[in-house]
């Protein structure tokens, strides 16, 4: 079968009121219809955007101003560390663009990860491990799959240790809102129960099947609150891509000041406007256990 033929069975047996694909042009206006809806939560979008720009600033002061000063060679952790910042940008760009067309708790279960990688990085960063653990290697040794997988599981339950667990030094109200914000991730990443959720209309026959995406405030809502918690993490970790003896100008700290203070708001009014807790249980982790702030350099 030619490329054209292949092309044409497709196109004839998805014609929908004479034209090849219609059907799917239903989907695509449900998704335009969610993008204006969502554009409309004008605070978060503007703080999100505020943040991108800020890192990329960022990256491209490194890249033009801060790279030719270097004198110093930094050590091997600085690649690792700044492949590790640049994949947490990406992964929270990809999952609010998956959000705004209408599917906020896939993008939400996205959130899932880059937390985990975030959480990983500023450990690495204050010493309670290394990035060798973190991918599951040890010096001078050949490489062993299973002993890899070990090493990262063990790695990263010492790190949830520390990090949010009993060994943080965080108040026990704190950890129990944590525990209670990874649980909710676990409820919609291993088994999509927040998702199923929707079709009980259809269940109860009050509704037809729930394909095509459509506003749900209180689903996006999740994913909105989420997203600025795990993206003010992110904005606390790259100061540190500033070389020690080489760091960005006074102007780019200042503006990472201004965002820093509002994703505090931000996330802040959690607690103060709804009551809450996980705001200001968010509030104290980020601020013991992302202890950076504009000034910071890369420390290894």
């Amino acid at each position: 079968m030619s490329p054209d033929e292949f092309q044409r069975q497709l196109e004839i047996v998805s014609t929908y009121n004479g034209v090849p694909f219609g059907r799917v042009q239903l989907l695509f206006q449900e998704e335009e219809k969610h993008e204006v809806a969502m554009l409309q939560f004008h605070g978060h979008m503007a703080l999100s955007d505020a943040f991108k720009c800020v890192f990329l600033e960022a990256t491209e002061l490194l890249n033009t101003v801060s790279r030719p000063k270097i004198k110093r060679p930094l050590t091997e952790f600085y690649g690792l560390y700044s492949a590790r910042v640049a994949h947490n940008f990406q992964s929270l760009c990809g999952a609010e663009r998956v959000a705004i067309r209408g599917y906020p708790l896939l993008a939400y279960t996205s959130l899932r990860n880059v937390f985990d990688n975030l959480l990983l990085s500023s450990a690495a960063m204050q010493r309670l491990t290394d990035f060798y653990a973190i991918e599951g290697l040890e010096r001078d040794e050949p490489f062993d799959r299973v002993k890899a997988a070990k090493l990262r599981k063990t790695t990263e339950f010492s790190v949830r240790r520390h990090m949010t667990g009993q060994q943080s030094g965080l108040s026990a109200d704190v950890i129990d809102e944590l525990t209670k914000w990874d649980a909710l991730f676990d409820i919609e990443t291993h088994g999509a129960r927040l998702s199923l959720s929707g079709a009980l209309g259809w269940l109860k026959g009050t509704e037809p099947l729930p394909v095509l995406p459509r506003f749900n405030e209180q689903h996006l809502a999740v994913f909105m609150n989420r997203y600025s918690e795990v993206a003010w993490m992110a904005h606390r970790l790259l100061p540190l891509l500033q070389p020690p003896d080489v760091p960005l100008p006074g102007e780019w700290r200042e503006k990472w000041r201004v965002v820093d203070a509002s994703f505090q708001i931000m996330v802040g009014s959690l607690t103060e406007q709804l009551g809450k807790k996980i705001g200001s249980a968010i509030l104290e982790f980020v601020d013991a256990k992302f202890p950076f702030d504009a000034d910071s350099t890369f420390p290894l």
